[in-house]
């Protein structure tokens, strides 16, 4: 019998034991009994037969055992006892014939607690197995609010579609994201459908390497579960490509993003540059480029990739204008090309960029930002900057404008000319920034008119027209998109008003992408490109900014009332010097939450995150299954967290 094994499983349950008591931690097996106590179930599901990690075996069920085991699983009874006896034996029958048969286990929190088997639990980890087959039954608690139960909820729809266990998260959201990263496709109706056996066997694998060469790196001591990690890595590199690559292949792949894993770990992950900061204008003597067409330099070469045409996307027509604004700008310094490119063709046309000379290539558009990456990593030689807000990748920088603070004087103006105190905003899509334009509109109507109302509707509401709404409301002043592209036939942009069914514009937001365009260009010319990334060594860098960089501005008509063009020129001042902030509180959410205490001043991050509306908005945030078709895959990318 195998009595050298268990001689030696012994000194390791007796050294966790005293680890145990050294720590102040409970030193046997974790009893599920005694959880329960403080978190009661609510029913118990037979899951049935199924492989599940060790590594996620907890305790036992009851206290019956529990004593003759550390908290490890290795035993603590001496050799001369029954216990002994029989787990020598039964190690003896692992190594001639293996486990026969499975073990009973409750599950509970995503945590296994043995029924029976705890002696088989034992020898398996005692020869480092990996999993082992037990019949499982889940015991369902009673879910709250809290972090932990949102987890847990997730998780459990996560199972049900995909029947893994091994994968945790600490980060609300994690799952579906996961689901979404690892789409699984019906081959027949093209619709989404539980894993397949091969699907679950390959992201076992690609799952258990990246696991094992991130704990290699010591990535237990980050405050991330292998699982958030193992999201960001699928989210840069997407499952396809990894679902193709060797074990060595993917390490090398983990090596490339380590970084990212270092900026997850952040408690603030985004650095948000809010103006040109004197590092990125200080030219450096070594790396300086030429500003000028001197003999024998080359200019510096960029390329903008646009999502739609800019002759008819107000979106991409102002990019265009920024573009043409650079070139003006620096002359024979710099070439600039641009791309029309829906994102799944976008990699290869960055890739062509890259082969024909571009150092630098501005992708215009959120749905670009996973490919971004992508290029950023393959090419660290390549600037690749995306425009959107809701990534924080170390390797990728991001920009943005705060276009809310334009549409605050907005508001201001629709408060002050509203006669119906009833005022229309038509918002776009359900994405991260959008809460925070729509809230800045209603803050700045509330500062003027406390009795007035925003009215909010949707514009990528399937069949929907968001102005007919509100001309059947009685709604006077409106807020719709910001600029019409040169060949759109749709006039309504901007603030205006409507009076007798014909409209007057009011005001309409600047987006001067050249003012932003212009000064990471001469970073880059000047070689001060890095000094904004060295002095913000562990975090994600993002461009957002706004009336004090001159990036945003806010045309107002001449018929304004005098009065009310000398206050919109007194807050522009304001919002330029930063000394004013719209999200300044108290603020109030229109279900009665209390956004910012009196004279708190929100940041950047939780007014880019922001998935409340202001109290005097009448009006929802619509859900994804609500809007057209087309927008859905890109809201489903790009939306606020509690989207689906």
């Amino acid at each position: 019998m195998s009595y050298q094994d268990y001689a030696k499983a012994l000194k390791m349950g007796e050294k966790q034991y005293r680890q145990s008591v050294s720590h102040g931690t409970y030193p046997y097996l974790p009893v599920l009994e005694d959880l329960l106590r403080s978190s009661p179930e609510v029913s118990r599901i037979l899951i049935g037969r199924t492989e599940i990690p060790i590594s996620l075996i907890a305790g036992t069920a009851s206290e019956e055992r529990t004593t003759a085991f550390a908290s490890n699983f290795m035993p603590l009874l001496g050799q001369d006892t029954e216990f002994s006896t029989k787990w020598s034996l039964l190690c003896d029958s692992v190594q001639e014939e293996g486990l026969r048969d499975p073990i009973t286990v409750l599950e509970f929190m995503q945590r296994f607690y043995v029924i029976e088997g705890n002696k088989r639990v034992s020898v398996s980890k005692y020869f480092g197995a990996v999993t082992i087959d037990a019949v499982v039954t889940r015991v369902l608690p009673r879910l709250t609010d809290s972090t932990e139960h949102q987890l847990y909820s997730e998780f459990m729809e996560f199972h049900r579609e995909t029947e893994l266990y091994e994968i945790e998260m600490s980060i609300v959201g994690g799952f579906p994201r996961l689901l979404a990263a690892i789409p699984s496709i019906d081959p027949v109706t093209g619709k989404p459908c539980p894993w397949s056996d091969d699907l679950r066997h390959d992201v076992k694998f690609l799952y258990s390497v990246f696991e094992q060469h991130y704990f290699s790196k010591n990535g237990q001591r980050l405050p991330l579960v292998a699982g958030d990690a193992f999201l960001r890595f699928l989210e840069i590199y997407g499952y396809p490509a990894l679902s193709k690559l060797s074990s060595a292949e993917i390490r090398m792949k983990i090596d490339r993003v380590w970084t990212e894993f270092l900026v997850l770990a952040e408690e603030n992950p985004t650095s948000h540059i809010l103006s040109p900061t004197d590092a990125s204008r200080k030219a450096s003597l070594t790396k300086i480029l030429p500003l000028g067409n001197l003999v024998g330099s080359a200019p510096l070469k960029i390329a903008f990739l646009y999502p739609k045409d800019p002759s008819f996307s107000s979106w991409t027509y102002n990019h265009e204008i920024g573009r043409r604004y650079i070139e003006d700008a620096f002359g024979d310094a710099i070439t600039t090309v641009s791309f029309i490119s829906t994102p799944d063709a976008a990699e290869t046309i960055i890739e062509q960029a890259i082969s024909d000379g571009c150092r630098v290539i501005f992708t215009t558009s959120p749905a670009y930002h996973a490919v971004s990456m992508r290029m950023a990593v393959a090419h660290p030689d390549t600037i690749i900057i995306n425009c959107s807000v809701n990534n924080a990748y170390r390797q990728l920088r991001t920009y943005y404008l705060r276009i809310y603070e334009a549409k605050f004087l907005a508001g201001m103006i629709a408060g002050a000319m509203t006669e119906s105190e009833r005022i229309g905003y038509v918002a776009d899509y359900p994405i991260l920034g959008v809460p925070a334009s729509v809230n800045a509109f209603a803050l700045g109507v509330k500062l003027v008119n406390p009795r007035a109302m925003v009215y909010l509707d949707w514009s990528s509401i399937e069949n929907h027209d968001p102005v007919a709404v509100f001309r059947e409301k009685g709604i006077d002043i409106v807020s719709n998109r910001d600029i019409n592209a040169p060949l759109s036939d749709d006039m309504d942009f901007g603030l205006y008003g409507i009076c007798d069914n014909i409209s007057f514009r009011l005001a309409a937001p600047v987006w001067n992408w050249g003012r932003l365009y212009e000064e990471l260009v001469r970073s880059v010319l000047i070689g001060a490109w890095k000094n904004d990334a060295n002095e913000n060594e562990k975090q994600a860098l993002n461009y957002y900014w706004g009336f004090s960089s001159g990036a945003i501005d806010l045309a107002c008509s001449s018929h304004l009332p005098v009065g009310t063009q000398r206050l919109i020129g007194v807050m522009k001042d304001l919002l330029a010097e930063n000394r004013y902030q719209p999200f300044t509180g108290a603020l109030f959410a229109k279900d009665g939450r209390c956004i910012a205490e009196e004279n708190q001043v929100l940041t950047p991050d939780q007014i880019i995150r922001a998935d409340w509306l202001c109290d005097n908005i009448k009006g929802r945030i619509p859900d994804i299954s609500e809007l057209n078709e087309g927008c859905r895959s890109f809201v489903a990318h790009h939306g606020l967290e509690h989207l689906s």
